[in-house]
């Protein structure tokens, strides 16, 4: 899991996309990607979840990262699954897409900016021309899948 406060090496992020707005997660939590998957709804299941997929005969639970964010976007056409590994837990979050694999210098990112929307944004990585937001999908799979 990615250490914003321990960061003195450049570290690698995927970029993924709701329409046409770039948001980031951390690289070292990616299994694959999985694209036009068909998902099945759960009855009665946390809002946040879309349902559940059949990865290669394992069931893996398939999370709505709108949701989760607070992101109200009109156009959004979700049609990629990001399958992610924490810890033990496997879970697959639903995005438009992907854009890229990069490396982030510690300089590019500004963990100072606070969303109050979300308590998963770890901060803005400026690339460029480019504004990507750093999503905490541990924090998520932390508080609220693994929650006791």
């Amino acid at each position: 899991m990615l250490d914003l406060k321990q960061l003195e090496r450049p570290f690698e992020i995927l970029g993924i996309k709701f329409s046409d707005h770039e948001y980031a997660i951390d690289i070292g939590i990616v299994e694959m990607i999985v694209e036009k998957t068909k998902i099945t709804p759960v009855p009665n299941s946390k809002d946040f979840i879309r349902g559940v997929m059949n990865l290669r005969g394992r069931i893996v639970p398939v999370i709505d990262l709108k949701k989760i964010l607070n992101i109200h976007l009109e156009d959004v056409n979700e049609s990629d699954v990001i399958v992610t590994r924490v810890d033990e837990t496997e879970i697959g979050f639903l995005v438009d897409g992907v854009t890229e694999v990069m490396w982030v210098n510690p300089s590019d990112l500004n963990s100072s900016i606070k969303v109050e929307e979300s308590k998963y944004f770890k901060g803005i990585i400026q690339k460029k021309d480019r504004i990507l937001v750093l999503i905490d999908v541990s924090k998520f799979v932390e508080d609220e899948v693994n929650e006791n």
